[in-house]
């Protein structure tokens, strides 16, 4: 059996070592990665200095190649890493959450890429990240053998511990309530089923993106495996909530394109369900605001509005108006947005959906803020930050800190609130928990904050947001990076942002 080892020491058995860090660092970014990665991403985080980036890519896919001796296939545009027939990697035996094909369990939880981490500060920012969610997936896939072995369980039994562990879940209790849905999977490998499999899959990694972190690499594994099982047990439901949520993945990781195709598949397997329409309808309008088509995300989570009214599932209609609340703000269109968030609010209350609430509130206190009323804002903001920290939700923790400083400087302290957005940045680039917008947000207010005292520093962060949008495709973000250089003076940049603007059919970035 060969096997690739990349915790740890990296290595393959049967193939003669190779010297280097980058050729294991491009390996390991390609397996611990939610999907495949575009070039540009891998040139970002291995190769920022580099004279020739594609030149030293390429050098570097070789060299890759050959460390793993076929074991590895590795190519494409983006770039994947896919296991030839028979090859086990521990990485991804840690993922999925599986038995060790052929390496030693006790090894579950050494560092990724031990003593050969390339000294470039992105992939260092990467790594931490990536290291930190395979020990927890290591020592979580410790401990369940070394409990006492799953007894025997029978459908029902698998099916209804599915649902005990999405209520807990909807209580607040996320992290609990995913570990009931890991039960449920591990269960349902013993039972030896793979329609209860799949669907317990699918219900495990769709508590994990939503709920403890949206770019969790073995939450995105354990997606894959259920629509593979499910599409071959024709189990059209679990097949449209797997690729639904992959869809959202990518959407998180800021894969627009690979959003889209998930969303279409899942668009197939869904028809004839109202429910499950409303939900890749839901994923869809995410996935399209702040991208050159963000024009149709509103109409679109309408669709989902719509639809979750007719399958009488008020959550997911509640779900769809806050997201479509977002929809509407980034149109300013504050009175929209207002409705669609009282609706959202109400629904919110009616079901006791703790998980939700920060949410809400963030936009709530948004609309606040927008107003004038500071003072509101700030209540509302932080009692919604404190529940976000309770409940351990990295992006509704960042959007409410956000907030809060967005409110500090409004009651005139720009640098103070300026230095809370920086931290909040940086985390969110060292830490993969969060989806990708998240963190243009926070980039957005902090160049509107800085330029209240510092011109050149906040022409310096819109060179920054504009690279990191750029990066994820949300070309709306680029425009207001550019609007920002525009409002400090820079004519050339007032023409590009309305020559870009102009492009994107989003009222509100034409206005300086």
């Amino acid at each position: 059996m060969t096997v690739v080892r990349l915790l740890g020491p990296p290595g393959v058995t049967g193939a003669p070592v190779t010297r280097g860090r980058k050729p294991w660092a491009l390996l390991a970014l390609l397996l611990c990665s939610t999907g495949p990665v575009p070039r540009t991403r891998v040139v970002e985080l291995l190769f920022p200095d580099a004279d020739d980036p594609g030149a030293a890519l390429r050098w570097t896919l070789s060299r890759a190649r050959r460390a793993t001796g076929g074991a590895v296939v590795l190519g494409g545009d983006p770039l994947r890493a896919v296991p030839a027939e028979g090859v086990t990697v521990d990485v991804l035996d840690v993922l999925a959450g599986r038995d060790p094909g052929g390496w030693p369990l006790a090894e579950a939880t050494l560092p990724l890429l031990e003593g050969c981490e390339p000294d470039v500060p992105g992939f260092v920012a990467w790594l931490h990240g990536r290291r930190r969610d395979l020990a927890s997936a290591g020592a979580r896939l410790q401990r369940s053998r070394r409990a006492r072995p799953c007894s025997p369980a029978g459908r029902g039994a698998v099916r209804e511990l599915i649902l005990v562990g999405e209520r807990v879940m909807d209580a607040g209790a996320a992290r609990d309530g995913t570990r009931v849905l890991a039960g449920a999977v591990r269960r349902a490998r013993v039972l030896d089923d793979d329609a209860v499999l799949a669907g317990a899959l699918a219900h495990y990694g769709r508590g994990i993106v939503h709920a403890v972190a949206s770019t969790d690499p073995g939450a995105a594994a354990a997606l894959r495996e259920a629509d593979r099982l499910a599409t071959r047990e024709g189990l059209a439901d679990v097949a449209a909530l797997a690729r639904r949520e992959l869809g959202f993945v990518a959407t998180a990781t800021g894969d627009q394109p690979g959003a889209l195709a998930e969303l279409g598949r899942a668009t197939v397997a869904a028809a004839g369900r109202p429910g499950d329409e409303a939900g890749v309808a839901h994923v869809r309008g995410f996935a399209l605001v702040d991208t050159p088509g963000s024009a149709g995300a509103p109409a679109e989570l309408t669709r989902a509005v719509e639809l979750a009214e007719t399958a009488d599932r008020p959550r997911a209609a509640a779900a769809a108006l806050a997201i479509r609340a977002r929809a509407l703000l980034q149109r300013d269109d504050e009175v929209g947005a207002e409705a669609d968030l009282a609706r959202a609010r109400g629904l919110v209350a009616e079901q006791r959906w703790t998980a939700m609430r920060p949410w809400v509130d963030a936009l709530h206190g948004e609309l606040l803020l927008r107003a004038g009323h500071t003072a509101e804002a700030e209540a509302v903001l932080a009692d919604a930050l404190t529940l976000a920290e309770v409940l351990d939700d990295a992006c509704w923790i960042a959007l409410t800190a956000r907030g809060l400083a967005a409110a500090r400087a409004a009651r005139g302290d720009p640098v103070g609130a300026a230095g809370a957005l920086r931290a909040a940045c940086h985390i969110l680039v060292a830490d993969a928990d969060v989806c990708c917008w998240i963190e243009l947000h926070l980039r957005d207010t902090l160049c509107t904050v800085t330029a209240r005292y510092d011109p050149a520093g906040a022409i310096a962060e819109s060179r920054t947001l504009a690279a990191r949008a750029a990066r994820v495709g949300l070309e709306e973000y680029e425009v207001r990076a550019v609007r920002h250089r525009a409002r400090l003076g820079d004519a050339e940049a007032a023409l590009e942002q309305r020559a870009r603007a102009e492009r994107l059919d989003n009222p509100a970035l034409l206005r300086t």
